[in-house]
C-alpha cells in the first residue's frame, strides 16, 4: 500500500504491525556520466518493486529525497542539508509515523552520507521518546541489507562493494533510466589518492579506519569504483537480488515479537 494514496480515516483501520517503509534518498553529483538524482531514483525504484510484491503486507511512504550531502558540495548540482538537520528530519518522520500508531518502521537508505546522521537521530529518538522506544525502528542501506545477494560473483562484477557512481550504481541506472546515463562521459578508473594498510580512498571494502574529507579530495570527476564494468544486464541482476532480499527481510520483520521490558527489577 502507498501511504500517499490513503485518506486519513483509512489509517485508523490499518493493522499497526504492518511494516512502514521510508526510503531515504539524496540529490548530489554522481560523476560526469550520471544524473544528480541517482540515489533517490534507485531507492525509490527498489522500494516500488518491493511494494509491488508486498501490496497488502507493507505501507510505503514517499521517498525523502533531500539528504545529507555536504561532502559533495564542491561539485555543482548537489542540494543538501547538514547532517544535524537531516537527523531532525528523520526523527520527525519517525515521530509522525509512530504517532499514527505504527509499531514497525524500516528506513530504506539509498545514500551513504545519510547513514551516520540517521543512525544518530534514531538512537537519540529512542533515548528521549518512550513511544518510539516501544516501536521497532530499523535502518539499512539497500546494499547492506542485500549484501549476500549482490556479491560481485552473483551479479557479474569485479568491484568488491558498492561505491559512488561506480559499476553498481551505473549498472542500476542503465537498467532503470538508461536515457539519463551518458556512456560517452564514463570517467577512467580513478587512481587511489590514498591507500595503505588502514585506508584506501577507492575501496571501501579494505578500509579499517574512517577518514573525514569532502569528496573533491579523493576524486577529480566525482566518480569512484569501476563504472567501466557497468551494463544493463548487471543492473537487472542487482535490482532483482536487492528486491528479493528486502522482500525477505520485510516478511521476517513483520513477524518479530514485541519486546517486553526485561529490567531493571524494582527496588
Amino acid at each position: 500500500m502507498l501511504w500517499e494514496e490513503l485518506a486519513w480515516p483509512s489509517f485508523r483501520g490499518l493493522n499497526k504491525d504492518l511494516p512502514v517503509v521510508v526510503p531515504l534518498g539524496a540529490c548530489e553529483q554522481h560523476g560526469p556520466h550520471l544524473p544528480v538524482f541517482v540515489d533517490t531514483t534507485q531507492v525509490t525504484q527498489i522500494a516500488s518493486r518491493v511494494e509491488a510484491q508486498l501490496v497488502d503486507e507493507i505501507l510505503l511512504t514517499p521517498t525523502v529525497w533531500l539528504g545529507s550531502s555536504h561532502h559533495h558540495k564542491d561539485f555543482p548540482g548537489t542540494i543538501s542539508v547538514l547532517p544535524s538537520l537531516f537527523g531532525q528530519l528523520v526523527q520527525e518522520v519517525a515521530r509522525s509515523i509512530v504517532r499514527a500508531g505504527f509499531r514497525r518502521l524500516f528506513f530504506l537508505n539509498g545514500h551513504g552520507g545519510n547513514i551516520a546522521p540517521a543512525t544518530s537521530a534514531l538512537t537519540e529518538l529512542i533515548a528521549q521518546d518512550d513511544q518510539a522506544n516501544d516501536t521497532y525502528l530499523a535502518l539499512a542501506s539497500w546494499w547492506r541489507v542485500a549484501a549476500e545477494g549482490i556479491r560481485p560473483t552473483n551479479v557479474g562484477l569485479s568491484q568488491p562493494v558498492v561505491s559512488h557512481a561506480c559499476a553498481y550504481e551505473t549498472s542500476l541506472m542503465l537498467a532503470l533510466r538508461p536515457d539519463l546515463v551518458n556512456l560517452s562521459q564514463l570517467p577512467p578508473r580513478p587512481t587511489a589518492v590514498l591507500h595503505g594498510t588502514w585506508f584506501h580512498s577507492d575501496d571501501d571494502s579494505s578500509q579499517r579506519v574512517t577518514v573525514f574529507r569532502r569528496f573533491h579530495r579523493f576524486t577529480a570527476n566525482g566518480a569512484m569504483g569501476r563504472p567501466q564494468e557497468a551494463s544493463a544486464d548487471h543492473g537487472h541482476a542487482i535490482l532483482d537480488a536487492v528486491t528479493q532480499q528486502i522482500v525477505a527481510f520485510l516478511r521476517d520483520f513483520a513477524t518479530w515479537p514485541a519486546l517486553p521490558t526485561l529490567g531493571p527489577e524494582p527496588v
